[in-house]
């Protein structure tokens, strides 16, 4: 709940302070959801900046948390090249029936989900049998100093992103296989593919 009101608050300002964030996660949004396929989900849709890196004539459901975010991105949703439902739904409650998605995108966003295991799970449960699930998230460090700075980093910024997530481990621990694992920047950005 204070992450969404937190969102809600800087929703106006989001673009301009997280466009390096977005500009470099871009171009590998585009390169991982080429292996997009069937009926999307992509949760975490943000201010919809993401927009102009999804492929055309696919169908997107897209999810946030929060209300105001949810209306910026409405507005590009108008001039993206296809047709993206928007919902406003936590990572850790879809309003989904089981197995109802043959795709999944997180980029990230599960720094921002306060129980990161139960988010996992709720995607686990929406994604198809034989469904994919594309990651690009930041994770605690796996190096002694990094990580170290980084559990020093936490705390005072936490209201807005925890950087000291084990996605991969949260991720076998919500019944997913990880099948690919990728560092994209140092082992701090990683691109992940699991399946159910």
């Amino acid at each position: 709940m204070k992450i969404k009101i937190s969102y809600d608050r800087i929703s106006r300002f989001y673009d301009g302070f997280f466009f390096g964030v977005d500009w470099f996660v871009s171009k590998r949004r585009k390169e991982v959801l080429r292996q997009a396929k069937g009926v999307i989900l992509k949760v975490g849709v943000g201010s919809g900046s993401s927009f102009k890196d999804y492929p055309l004539g696919k169908q997107i459901i897209a999810v946030d948390a929060s209300r105001e975010m949810l209306r910026l991105a409405n507005k590009k949703n108008m001039v993206y090249g296809g047709n993206i439902e928007l919902y406003q739904a936590d990572a850790q409650n879809l309003p989904f029936k089981d197995e109802t998605f043959d795709t999944i995108f997180t980029s990230m966003v599960f720094c921002t989900v306060r129980n990161p295991i139960r988010g996992l799970q709720e995607l686990h449960r929406v994604l198809k049998k034989g469904g994919q699930l594309l990651m690009i998230e930041h994770v605690k460090s796996g190096n002694k100093v990094v990580g170290y700075m980084m559990d020093k980093i936490n705390p005072l910024i936490k209201r807005f992103d925890n950087i000291n997530r084990e996605t991969e481990n949260n991720l076998e621990l919500a019944g997913f296989n990880v099948r690919l694992e990728k560092d994209l920047f140092f082992d701090v950005v990683k691109y992940l593919v699991a399946s159910g």
